[in-house]
């Protein structure tokens, strides 16, 4: 049966071709790995503490690439049932360095017992 059929041999073209689909899908991926894995605005849960059962005080990290640059930092505090309590939006002015920590206190309806930041935008 093999002997009815030619042998298939590749165009001239098919090996640069499949040599650029490959480096060009490698550029894509790091390109987008890089992306995703820095961000421009990036918060961070260092720590929190219920003071009361009326306020929580959320400890938290911001790493920006522009320090200039004012952010609305959202936190939240939320109850066993995991409903939110307590929501406040922080400003966070513009500053020299381009990570900075911070401590802000959300207050709540009920007692809380976990709290986060939701996320930071500019």
């Amino acid at each position: 049966m093999s002997g009815r059929y030619l042998p298939h041999q590749p165009s001239r073209f098919q090996k640069p071709l499949i040599v650029i689909g490959f480096v060009a899908l490698t550029i894509v991926t790091f390109v987008g790995a890089y992306r995703f894995a820095n961000p421009p605005i990036r918060a961070s849960l260092i720590a929190f503490s219920i003071t009361s059962d009326k306020e929580v005080n959320i400890k938290y990290s911001i790493d920006r690439r522009d320090p200039k640059q004012v952010l609305i930092c959202t936190l939240i505090a939320r109850d066993m049932e995991k409903t939110i309590v307590g929501q406040i939006d922080i400003q966070v002015p513009a500053t020299p360095n381009k990570s900075i920590e911070l401590v802000s206190a959300v207050p709540t309806r009920v007692r809380a017992v976990t709290a986060g930041v939701v996320r930071c935008t500019g």
